[in-house]
């Protein structure tokens, strides 16, 4: 695969992560408990700190409870891109928070004040708890894309207590030359500075910049049980980059499973049969490691 082409075209895949994109809801009464999509939650001040929230029926404090951050290159995007992947999870009895976050900048957002958004959306959850009947921590994370970076580098680095993560599509380290090779040549390089905050132009030659590093999440691999889902025709995220944290999972002995899926682009639930490869693995882990 050519992983140097097509900037527009991984532009503007960035732009919506790697979902494709739904909307609408049902409520469903149960005979103990009702099912629950509650909108637009509040979780702290920043006009985009909102958040849906889907609460299964008959839930209870050991029932998995997924964190779920989308895409969009950490500077567009919105919760509504992945309304389709909640309601199905829903449906699994799985209760999902579905959120937006800051978008990074060049001046006063970025990776750390990111995770500060999702750190404010589990406190929010577990402070509810008991309104909710759900689990007070111990929650699971996952995303799309950047959604999918942010949710690895808030698991590995702010919050040792999540019980698993998801990863789809997802960049993991920014010293592979190769893989900022092509965000240069994709005229990304500013939206990976808004993230991260580097202040230098990187070219090929110069040292790693050290809010790189930083902000690569296979330097960064514990213990979490992590599942690792790609398309091996990604054009926009190259699939290296989901070995790469497959190599880093094995190094640490960490329980992984990694998912590929032929022929899927950066959007791997365009296909149906794609879409549901993904949902339902998606599920099957959650209940495994998210439960109890």
């Amino acid at each position: 695969m050519n992983y140097f082409k097509i900037a527009v075209l991984a532009i503007g895949l960035l732009a919506t992560g790697c979902f494709t994109q739904n909307s609408g809801s049902t409520q469903i009464v149960s005979a103990n408990q009702k099912q629950e999509k509650l909108t637009n939650i509040k979780y702290s001040s920043h006009e985009r700190n909102v958040m849906d929230v889907y609460l299964p029926a008959d839930r209870s404090p050991k029932t998995a409870f997924l964190v779920h951050i989308h895409g969009g290159a950490w500077t567009q995007g919105d919760k509504t891109y992945d309304t389709k992947i909640s309601e199905y999870l829903l449906s699994q009895g799985i209760a999902v928070a579905n959120l937006n976050y800051r978008y990074a900048n060049l001046t006063d957002t970025h990776l750390p004040e990111l995770l500060d958004d999702i750190d404010n959306v589990v406190k929010y959850l577990s402070s509810h708890s008991k309104e909710w009947n759900t689990r007070k921590n111990g929650f699971s994370i996952s995303g799309g894309s950047s959604g999918a970076h942010v949710s690895l580098m808030y698991a590995y680095t702010r919050n040792p207590q999540i019980k698993t993560i998801i990863e789809m599509c997802g960049p993991v380290d920014f010293t592979d030359v190769q893989t900022l090779q092509y965000i240069k040549s994709a005229n990304l390089l500013e939206v990976l500075d808004k993230m991260s905050g580097n202040k230098a132009v990187w070219s090929p030659g110069d040292k790693i910049p050290d809010a790189y590093v930083k902000t690569s999440p296979a330097k960064f691999v514990n213990q979490i049980p992590t599942m690792i889902i790609h398309g091996d025709k990604d054009e926009v995220v190259p699939i290296q980059q989901a070995y790469i944290l497959e190599n880093a999972l094995k190094a640490k002995g960490v329980q992984y499973k990694m998912i590929v899926v032929p022929g899927a682009g950066h959007l791997i639930t365009k296909l149906p049969e794609d879409e549901q490869t993904v949902f339902t693995n998606v599920a099957e882990w959650l209940k495994k490691y998210g439960t109890n």
